[in-house]
């Protein structure tokens, strides 16, 4: 009985006994190097066996931050354990991060850039629809690489058409409007009038931009 058992837990025997050998505490491995398999297509990747086993790639020390949070399972399933989840959190750079990178390349956004470290006052042209809308003149405080702009201590300068309402009788332009405007008409050329005024704090898109330029003066 004790001969037949030895051969049931023997890896090498004929008789062999997977299932027995599992339960079984009696049970010698034929060598000691061998390396566990999860499948036989692993075992079946090269002639002799062997399957290269690529180690993990080491990650760079601060690359992610790891915060432990609990999670109740007392609601799952019947269970009253309560887990330790480890969830990877990864750092995000902020705006001024990447103005910071920008600044150190060497393509048209490090001039702007330049302008907003250097404190430089810029006038940037803003397109309409058709033509040039008109321009701003400010300081160039934030951007973004979509070329979004926020400017400070803005002037802004645009031209639009004369509207005008018809009255019944008299002129239009003969009257004064008496709700003050936040612009000021500058001069009128051909049935359009420039228009001017001061903004604090002005956000422009990057779609809308056409040019960015130093001010000389």
């Amino acid at each position: 009985m004790s001969s037949s058992t030895d051969e049931e837990l023997d890896m090498l025997s004929t008789s062999f006994n997977p299932i027995k050998a599992l339960y079984s505490q009696n049970v010698h491995v034929p060598s000691t190097t061998a390396q566990p398999l999860d499948n036989i297509s692993k075992f079946e990747l090269t002639p002799t066996g062997e399957v290269i086993i690529k180690p993990e790639r080491p990650r760079r020390q601060n690359e992610y931050n790891i915060a432990s949070i609990q999670r109740d399972l007392s609601a799952v399933a019947g269970s009253s354990q309560v887990s330790l989840v480890q969830r990877t959190i990864k750092q995000r750079r902020t705006v001024l991060a990447r103005m910071s990178e920008i600044g150190k390349s060497r393509g048209p956004l490090s001039r702007i850039a330049t302008f907003c470290h250097t404190k430089q006052r810029v006038k940037v042209y803003i397109r309409s629809a058709v033509t040039v809308r008109g321009h701003c003149e400010g300081y160039i405080i934030a951007f973004d690489k979509h070329w979004n702009l926020v400017m400070d201590d803005v002037d802004e300068v645009w031209t639009r058409k004369n509207k005008y309402k018809s009255l019944a009788i008299g002129d239009a332009r003969s009257l004064d409007d008496p709700v003050e405007k936040p612009y000021a008409v500058i001069k009128r050329i051909r049935g359009h009038q420039v228009c001017r005024r001061h903004v604090p704090r002005f956000f422009v898109r990057g779609e809308q931009i056409v040019l960015v330029a130093k001010c000389l003066v």
